[in-house]
């Protein structure tokens, strides 16, 4: 795991410049070792967090052995082992790390190497003969590569900061703006970010470029497999086993390090998964981060002690962080540092407590759950896609039991069966609602929102609803506050549920298996039923390292109102109107999560120079 820059132009001078500087600002990112590539066309920086070959045998950037190509690399390929054995069987290696296996790949395979990789990875490889590079994007873009046109350059990092002048005050992007302000949504616009001139390079591509190209001609090299329904097999004992194979296989092969791994473990389902298997396969000392909110309806401290007291503690070192020492306005400003971006809850500060305490340990990489709620169908909107397959399919009982049992409410229930009867209407009724949500948003914020970006699954199309929530709404945002959180501590973040091979296996099973007696998620209880607790198998409920968003807002009240009213975020009316509640203590979550977004978009203008 690393941190990589490149600058591709014509001026050696400037590339040097900018090289030197992105590397000071991304040493947090690999603070074991450094090295700069330089031609008159491009210069390659990389600092390097030594987790595989952790010799000088792994130094970045690396030449090939026919002396083409030069790579940097920020990822880990964890099939690499297993692709020398088959494709590079007579090549002389000179180390064990996987920089080496991929740019010997490279060398015989060019893009044709992506299908055969698994992993997570951002690389960039130059061509010394064509003068052009060579960048790509793991299949979820786990790692993070992000790119801007400026003058006749391209600058490229994995952060957006080396892509800042240092006086610079960037424009926002109105359209992910609102979105965030009004919703809460954000990453999910494909390639715009905050910034409006700074572009993420999208995931599951790959791009040749030389410094006169005007843009950067991003192909697809992977996508979500969409089976047809006549060709996807029910959930039997054979699927069954073979789902949980490859989820071993998946958390297993993610071990491969020279360092010490630990875990986080929130005490939800997915992340109880990973602690499970690797206690009973993995043989090593298992470092094991959970943070909680003792004493509210949120704790789950017996959800983390049912897994721990399953397993016994002979290879658990479990390491505790109390949420209720949050503080807003002591922690906001320096996450929002290093997100480089409003988020939406206070949960991903908790997850920075987390990694915190894994470097204070000494751990350099972390396994986590993320991804499975994704994959598995766990959130209410994708659930409610398998509920309309039943009744679509005529499974009326099912889906009747299912909606009884999930206990969500007549809302919810309401909301499903007009999906049921009438999609057209239910998606004009959320269209509607999502433009009249911005009406708390000050006009001068709204100003060049391009609807056109903004586009809503066909809830009722079982493919549409998985993918928007794989490159839409949900994953982008969660893999990039891993990434970011991780780095800032020099901790590499792993997430087992997103090897790509989980995902083609579960794209072959039919949709209403997903969820069965009101239990979300449920192929995937039912496949990994020997490692959860049965006080986790049957948990309904989804909280996460919950966070006490309504306290830590009263608890900095004064400081809150000061945010509030530092830049007009949104109308007066509403802030007078929010701040009322917060004084009477009478906030609901929507309220909290109004007044929370509100103030992360104003420090994170104050942080990077944002004009209104």
């Amino acid at each position: 795991m690393c941190g990589i820059a490149c600058y591709l132009g014509n001026n050696k001078e400037e590339g040097l410049k900018f090289g030197r500087r992105a590397g000071s600002i991304l040493q947090h990112r690999g603070p074991d070792d450094s090295g700069i590539y330089n031609d008159e066309h491009v210069t390659l920086l990389h600092r390097r967090l030594s987790i595989l070959e952790l010799s000088a045998l792994g130094h970045q950037p690396m030449d090939s052995s026919c002396g083409r190509y030069c790579i940097i690399f920020n990822g880990e390929i964890y099939n690499h082992l297993d692709l020398r054995k088959r494709y590079l069987s007579g090549h002389s290696f000179r180390g064990h790390s996987d920089t080496e296996t991929i740019i010997e790949l490279f060398r015989l395979q060019k893009e044709k190497m992506l299908q055969e990789m698994v992993g997570m990875w951002a690389l960039i490889i130059w061509d010394k003969e064509e003068k052009k590079i060579f960048i790509s994007r793991d299949r979820y873009g786990q790692k993070p590569v992000y790119i801007r046109r400026v003058g006749k350059s391209w600058l490229i990092a994995s952060e957006c900061k080396p892509l800042l002048n240092e006086n610079e005050h960037p424009e926002f992007d109105a359209t992910e703006m609102a979105e965030f302000l009004a919703l809460g949504n954000y990453g999910h616009l494909g390639t715009h970010t905050f910034f409006k001139d700074i572009k993420h390079f999208p995931e599951g591509s790959y791009a040749w470029l030389s410094h006169s190209d005007e843009e950067a001609g991003y192909k697809i090299y992977w996508g979500l497999p969409d089976i047809n329904a006549k060709d996807k097999v029910p959930f039997d004992k054979n699927v069954q086993k073979g789902l949980h194979d490859r989820i071993v296989e998946g958390v297993l092969s993610q071990t491969l390090a020279d360092v010490p791994i630990g875990i986080t473990l929130s005490g939800g389902i997915d992340s109880s998964i990973i602690a499970g298997i690797l206690s009973t396969y993995y043989d090593k000392e298992i470092h094991l981060f959970t943070a909680q909110s003792p004493n509210s309806k949120y704790d789950e401290t017996k959800y983390v002690d049912a897994v721990i007291s399953k397993f016994g503690k002979s290879n658990f070192i479990v390491h505790n962080k109390n949420l209720n020492e949050l503080s807003i306005q002591k922690d906001l400003g320096k996450y929002i540092s290093i997100q480089e971006e409003p988020f939406g809850d206070p949960s991903i500060m908790a997850h920075g407590f987390l990694m915190n305490m894994a470097a204070e340990a000494g751990i350099k990489v972390i396994l986590n759950g993320q991804g499975a709620d994704e994959l598995f169908f766990g959130y209410n909107n994708m659930a409610q896609a398998i509920l309309l397959q039943q009744f679509k399919s005529m499974q009326f009982r099912k889906f009747y039991d299912n909606l009884k049992a999930m206990k969500m409410g007549k809302t919810y229930m309401l909301r499903t069966l007009l999906k049921s009867l009438s999609p057209a209407t239910e998606t004009k009724l959320r269209e509607r609602s999502r433009i009249n949500r911005r009406d708390i948003i000050d006009p001068q914020l709204l100003q060049g929102v391009d609807n056109s970006l903004v586009s809503l699954s066909n809830s009722g199309t079982f493919y549409d609803v998985w993918r928007e929530s794989i490159f839409g709404v949900h994953l982008p945002h969660l893999v990039h506050y891993d990434d970011r959180n991780g780095m800032a501590c020099s901790i590499e973040g792993r997430m087992p549920f997103l090897d790509h091979r989980i995902a083609e296996y579960v794209a072959t099973i039919r949709p209403e298996d997903f969820l069965k007696h009101g239990l979300r998620k449920y192929i995937l209880r039912e496949s990994c039923k020997q490692y959860l607790p049965d006080i986790i198998y049957n948990r309904t409920d989804k909280i996460g390292f919950f966070t006490p968003l309504i306290d830590a807002l009263t608890k900095d009240e004064k400081w809150v109102a000061e945010q509030m009213h530092n830049r007009r975020i949104l109308k007066e009316e509403n802030v007078k109107t929010l701040l009322a509640k917060l004084s009477s203590k009478t906030l609901t979550i929507p309220d909290a999560l109004q007044i929370w977004r509100s103030i992360s978009v104003n420090i994170w203008m104050q942080e990077f120079n944002v004009p209104l």
